[in-house]
């Protein structure tokens, strides 16, 4: 029992660097989404009339 604790405790900072990693992979393409997909929904939410529906 004691090896494992040991074992799971010399692996955190290993743990940390694959979770910097992604943390940072998720940010850099979070950046190219924005950037590319800039405006293009703008305006597509609307609610069409309907002719025979009166709204309140």
């Amino acid at each position: 029992m004691r090896i494992l604790v040991m074992l799971l405790l010399d692996t955190l900072p290993m743990l940390g660097n694959v979770l910097l990693l992604c943390f940072f992979v998720f940010f850099i393409f979070g950046i190219v989404g924005v950037q590319l997909w800039e405006g293009i929904l703008r305006q597509r939410c609307f609610l069409k009339a309907l002719p025979n529906v009166k709204y309140p």
